[in-house]
């Protein structure tokens, strides 16, 4: 019996031990990825003139400035579900955005159910993307990389750039195209093709929304290419810039839409050192 209960107790203490290596290597994933944005930046700077009038005005009004820091940190306050059929949980996350290169790293942890820690890391940096889910940082339950998830990630980066004026004004690669005079296309280069999303203005000159007619969306093992969009509100001061404080992002489903992120911006920073 004694060899028993011995032999238990080291399979236990091997599956925690192995859990832990996994946990720590997330850790180490997050932080080489988040040490690569801002690197090699040698890119020229942006034609401001051929910016989008209302473009160039939304970023300037918002704080961005031409030669700003190489990477931004934001922290946010937001909830997040993974099913429609899912309660939202609560998330704290810290994001690093590059305002020259099109690349992020976000970092999220909260807990589902009241009781099981979460860790998400949503990234696309060097034009490779990366989706992530796990639990207690070792148990991973949602996944994404390739061909899809670069196209994806770099749309991310697309919509959020009304939290990251500075980027408007320095990020040479992104591609702009008045549609109208309330919607304006942007795109940046991915693979072979090319990322895309439309922005919508209000009658003040804020971005009040963002629609992409087909991104794409993990159903199992398979690629869904959905409708995308997300709303914006509530501008106000957030550090140094100007920016909205609410927003959410949703699929357009069969079944009707599905809201699976809401939250706000608590901060905006340059990132003060490596």
């Amino acid at each position: 019996m004694q060899m028993i209960l011995i032999g238990i107790v080291l399979v236990i203490a091997g599956i925690a031990a192995a859990q832990i290596w996994r946990a720590t290597g997330f850790a180490r994933e997050i932080d080489a990825l988040n040490a690569r944005i801002g690197q090699g930046d040698t890119a020229p700077g942006v034609d401001l003139a051929a910016l989008p009038p209302i473009v160039r005005a939304f970023a300037e009004r918002n704080g961005g400035t031409v030669g700003a820091a190489p990477v931004v940190v934001a922290t946010q306050q937001a909830e997040m579900r993974l099913a429609p059929d899912q309660p939202f949980f609560a998330l704290s996350a810290t994001q690093r955005s590059g305002t020259r290169q099109s690349d992020f790293v976000w970092h999220a942890k909260g807990t589902m159910m009241g009781v099981v820690p979460v860790e998400v890391i949503d990234a696309y940096v060097g034009g490779a993307g990366l989706l992530e889910a796990r639990l207690a940082g070792a148990i991973t339950v949602a996944e994404a990389r390739g061909a899809a998830a670069d196209r994806g990630e770099a749309m991310r980066f697309l919509a959020e750039l009304p939290f990251n004026p500075d980027a408007i004004l320095n990020a040479p690669m992104l591609a702009w195209r008045q549609l109208d005079a309330t919607h304006v296309a942007v795109s940046v280069p991915v693979g072979a093709g090319a990322a895309s999303v439309v922005m919508s203005f209000d009658a003040a000159g804020d971005v009040d929304g963002i629609e992409a007619a087909a991104r794409p969306r993990m159903v199992g093992d398979s690629v869904i290419e959905t409708r995308w969009f997300g709303r914006y509100a509530d501008y106000g001061p957030v550090g140094a810039y100007r920016l909205p404080r609410r927003g959410e992002v949703a699929w357009d489903l069969p079944e009707g839409e599905f809201v699976y992120w809401r939250g706000g911006m608590t901060s905006l920073a340059p990132l003060a050192g490596p």
